[in-house]
């Protein structure tokens, strides 16, 4: 095995610690986690609520927060985990995915579109490519 002062720079050594393997999975599950925390949350504070059609636009802003602290991806993740938990425990029928009310069902697909445009506009990518 080539040693690192052997390779070039622009080739970086592999992972090979278990712990930096588990920090590099561990990072984007724990903000899934966040985010799914963060809307049961938000459903039980806002169930009886007259604001709670606009509860999933306001979310946007939690799922970008995540997003900048541990990727884009997690902001796609915790959109769809979200819309599942506002779709199940915010809107009626409650305890069900279906969504009877438009303007609910409209707010929850504007909050999924949002956060992942703007997750990956405003938070591109930081992976290098090796070419």
């Amino acid at each position: 095995m080539p040693s690192r002062a052997s390779l070039p720079p622009q080739y970086p050594l592999p992972v090979t610690s278990i712990r930096t393997k588990l920090v590099v999975v561990g990072r984007p599950i724990t903000g899934a986690l966040l985010s799914l925390t963060a809307a049961l949350v938000a459903a039980k504070v806002f169930s009886h609520s007259q604001f709670r059609v606009l509860v999933p636009l306001g979310f946007v802003a939690v799922l970008i927060a995540l997003a900048s602290r541990f990727g884009s991806i997690v902001s796609v993740v915790g959109a769809v985990l979200a819309a599942m938990v506002f779709a199940y425990f915010l809107f009626p029928p409650l305890y069900s995915l279906r969504v009877d009310d438009p303007a609910a069902r409209e707010n929850l697909s504007w909050m999924v579109l949002s956060a992942i445009a703007l997750s990956y506009l405003l938070f591109p990518s930081r992976k290098k490519s090796l070419h």
